[in-house]
């Protein structure tokens, strides 16, 4: 089917899967549409419906989105994509069905069992940090730190060649996962206030400071509650993926 013509030449549907993939961006779309339609199917198996009323504010919710005010202009925008009434039915109803199991996944309840369960893997630290050409100024800048003979802010900007040092090495709250795993427990453990190191930094010859300056316990908040919703999901599919049998 020709979706569009350009300068005379005609583009057809063809081409523009070979070019989705050929761009990257094949993988995303497939994934989404196979997550709607296997979302769509556990929600069937387990007794979800969609009824008339929902299917029709679904249709209403869709005309006003594509600008369809007519009937007419409905008729033309399901010819134009070479669907029928029905498949366009079966679109909203499968859609409705996929939200339905995504809510009842992503539920109030679900959220907070989890993050009860899981609340230490949201803690999280503010953190500044500090690089240095070399072992020796490093271990300077340290004792110089422990003996309150500078702030760390002054140090950071003074000698530090991390994008940071500006910002007297702030580099904000950091979540348990975002490092590496010997590095984390150090600085989750750490007392407010205490230089952490020198290690060894990414970069050859150098070497890195830290300094935790505030502990959050974990809560829930809009944004991790937003993460956890995601995490269960995606968990979700994953189990779904074995159960259904899903080949791609």
């Amino acid at each position: 089917m020709d979706i569009v013509k350009i300068d005379g030449q005609s583009l057809s549907s063809d081409d523009f899967v070979i070019w989705l993939k050929l761009s990257g961006r094949f993988n995303q779309v497939i994934e989404d549409y196979i997550k709607e339609k296997m979302a769509a199917c556990a929600a069937r198996k387990s007794g979800m419906q969609a009824s008339a009323d929902e299917l029709q504010a679904a249709a209403d919710e869709s005309r006003r989105a594509f600008g369809l005010h007519r009937a007419s202009d409905t008729n033309e925008f399901l010819d134009d994509a070479g669907a029928t009434l029905d498949v366009f039915e079966a679109f909203l109803e499968d859609n409705l069905l996929a939200r339905k199991m995504r809510d009842q996944v992503q539920s109030t309840d679900s959220v907070e069992s989890y993050f009860t369960l899981n609340s230490p893997k949201y803690d999280s630290v503010e953190v500044s940090h500090l690089v240095v050409e070399g072992e020796p100024q490093a271990n300077e800048i340290v004792s110089l730190l422990k003996d309150g003979d500078e702030t760390f802010d002054n140090l950071a900007r003074e000698y530090s060649v991390a994008d940071s040092a500006q910002q007297g090495g702030a580099i904000g709250m950091v979540y348990r996962g975002e490092l590496d795993a010997e590095l984390e427990a150090q600085i989750f453990n750490a007392e407010i206030g205490e230089p952490l190191g020198p290690f060894e930094a990414s970069m050859e010859g150098h070497f890195e400071i830290f300094l935790v300056t505030r502990k959050e316990p974990a809560e829930l908040s809009d944004l991790i509650r937003d993460l956890i919703q995601k995490q269960l999901y995606e968990q979700w599919i994953q189990d779904q993926a074995a159960v259904l049998q899903v080949q791609v």
